[in-house]
C-alpha cells in the first residue's frame, strides 16, 4: 500500500543544540528509509522545515516502522493512503453517477 507522508519539524526545536541533534536524526532515518526499498519519492518542502515521502509498505505498522522514533519523536507526521488514477477510473466504471 502506498502513502504520502508530510512530515514538519516541531517549532520547539529551534535552539542551535536542538537544530544539529534533530538533524543528525532525520539524516540518519531518511537515509534508512532510502535504503529499505520502500521509497517510491521523497524530498525537502521548499517553504517549511518539512519533507515528503511516498512510501511503498505492506500496512500501517510497517509505516510506522519506516519512520522510526527519529521522525515521529521530532515531527507533526501526517500520511494518507494514495489510490492511483488507474483504480480511480476502474472505481468509477464500477461505481456509475
Amino acid at each position: 500500500m502506498k502513502f504520502l507522508v508530510t512530515t514538519e519539524v516541531f517549532e520547539t526545536i529551534h535552539k542551535e543544540e536542538d537544530l544539529r541533534r534533530q538533524t543528525e536524526l532525520i539524516k540518519t532515518q531518511i537515509k534508512t528509509i532510502m535504503n529499505s526499498e520502500k521509497l517510491i519519492t521523497g524530498g525537502q518542502l521548499a517553504d517549511k522545515r518539512g519533507h515528503f515521502f511516498v512510501i511503498d509498505v505492506a500496512n500501517e505498522l510497517e509505516l510506522l516502522e519506516s519512520l522510526g522514533r527519529n521522525i515521529l519523536d521530532s515531527c507533526k507526521v501526517e500520511s494518507h493512503p494514495i489510490v492511483s488514477f488507474e483504480d480511480l477510473f476502474g472505481f468509477f466504471e464500477r461505481h456509475p453517477v
